[in-house]
């Protein structure tokens, strides 16, 4: 057993084993991608959310958290598809109010990374 594992809180121990013990459960991947985000373990929890959108390709809390994420990798092109694709499943499912913090994070992110919006075309956001 590494010292990671020693160390690691009782909700990451415990959502890990459900995530064994049920690895096609797309929550089991989000909620262990949520809790190693706020344990700071970015690539494990870039990880997680990926594996949800296998078995869930419409979490727009998925594609929104690996937004943030990719940002603070310095992944602009990844945090721009995944923040453009949150926004838009915001929109369809009629969450107006997180689809306005998508598009914040949007304007954000064109201007950190200094890209435009005509610099991704419609089969991009096919992520």
């Amino acid at each position: 057993m590494g010292l990671r594992n020693i160390f690691e809180s009782k909700e990451i121990k415990e959502l890990r084993d459900r995530v064994k013990s049920m690895p096609d459960d797309p929550a089991a991947h989000f909620n262990l991608g949520a809790e190693y985000e706020k344990a700071g373990r970015t690539e494990e929890a870039v990880r997680e959310f990926e594996e949800t959108l296998k078995s869930n390709a419409n979490s727009a809390e998925a594609h929104f958290n690996l937004a943030v994420l990719y940002e603070s990798m310095n992944k602009g092109d990844k945090a721009i598809l995944h923040i453009l694709k949150a926004g838009n499943l915001f929109g369809s499912k009629n969450d107006q109010v997180s689809k306005v913090e998508a598009r914040g994070l949007l304007r954000k992110y064109y201007r950190k990374f200094d890209v435009k919006p005509e610099d991704f075309s419609q089969s991009d956001l096919d992520i």
